[in-house]
């Protein structure tokens, strides 16, 4: 009977090391982290703040005034293999965190989020492949507004 308990302490020490050992948890975490990606749009004379947040699996999360978030339709896959085609032609290295004219007034403000990389654009500016992200981006949001 004494037996047991130290074989079943042993089993639950081992696992624990195991789990410990592996931590993909963590790393999947931040990985996908890393993939996913959002834009915030606000501003304009209207004062427009919406959103949309991308899960690396596709699924799409929006923002709406006043900081609600909902879940929405997932991307279809034309969406999905367009939007990784885009983001893959970005180099959110090389981007300035901020590029917006400050002799405009009410323009749109985009924050674009991606791999731990921000922008905020007003999109007076060309920046070549992220206007064509912003731009599918705010499509498939408004798709589904």
């Amino acid at each position: 009977m004494t037996m047991r308990p130290r074989v079943l302490f042993a089993l639950l020490v081992g696992s624990l090391l195991l789990t410990g050992c592996g931590s993909s948890g963590a790393g999947q975490v931040s990985g996908d982290a890393v993939r996913a990606v959002s834009l915030r749009v606000s501003g304009g004379i209207a004062g427009v703040e919406r959103g949309i947040d991308v899960s690396p699996g596709g699924e799409v999360f929006l923002t709406r005034r006043g900081g609600a978030r909902e879940p929405a339709d997932a991307l279809t896959p034309a969406e999905s293999e367009e939007l990784s085609t885009l983001v893959e032609a970005v180099d959110f290295g090389g981007l300035p965190s901020r590029s917006i004219s400050e002799s405009s007034s009410d323009r749109f403000e985009y924050r674009l989020q991606y791999g731990g990389h921000t922008l905020l654009t007003d999109k007076s500016e060309d920046l070549g492949p992220v206007d064509d992200l912003i731009s599918h981006l705010d499509s498939c949001m408004q798709k589904r507004t």
